[in-house]
């Protein structure tokens, strides 16, 4: 719904009243609709490939671009509002990675991309609920998303990890394999 939102606003060039000016200055929609729904889709978003062949993919919420730069822009809903810490706790490596592979298909990036918090904040009368808007700039860093790739493909590479008591994905894989 929140794309489909923003989708009609980008058909008439505009941004949706949610997106404040003051924070939002000189910041427009990406305007190619068929290349965003494209990049919208798990299967067929942003991707790039290293020297090597190892891909890196993501399917992005929507792009916003300010001038010749661009900026990945994600919604998130929560049951609360949510701090600056906790967005970036959160979602640095995703907006990392959004600019990483913009960057690789030709698009600079701003050096940070936006979060707009979707957070429930009254119920009315017939079953409406009210919103509460919270917009969050998060500084991106693309060699630290590459980093992060890097180690990634190592470790997939690599060999297969022992087990750990302490590690709750082993003890859940150690029960499920006895179920079998």
């Amino acid at each position: 719904m929140i794309k489909l939102r923003f989708d009609s606003f980008r058909a008439k060039g505009e941004l949706p009243p949610e997106l404040n000016p003051s924070i939002f200055d000189g910041i427009k929609l990406f305007q190619d609709q068929t290349k965003l729904d494209a990049w919208r889709n798990w299967q067929t978003g942003l991707v790039w490939q290293d020297s090597e062949g190892s891909a890196l993919s993501g399917a992005i919420d929507d792009l916003l671009v300010k001038g010749e730069a661009f900026i990945p822009f994600d919604y998130k809903t929560k049951g609360s509002v949510t701090t600056e810490e906790d967005a970036v706790k959160y979602y640095q490596n995703q907006l990392d990675c959004y600019s990483l592979l913009l960057q690789e298909n030709r698009m600079p990036t701003a050096g940070f991309g936006y979060l707009l918090f979707y957070s429930p904040n009254r119920a009315e009368e017939r079953g409406s609920v009210l919103f509460e808007l919270q917009a969050i700039k998060v500084a991106t860093d693309v060699e630290r998303a590459r980093e992060t790739f890097r180690r990634a493909v190592a470790l997939l590479k690599g060999p297969l990890p022992g087990t750990n008591a302490s590690c709750e994905h082993c003890a859940w894989l150690a029960k499920l394999k006895g179920s079998v």
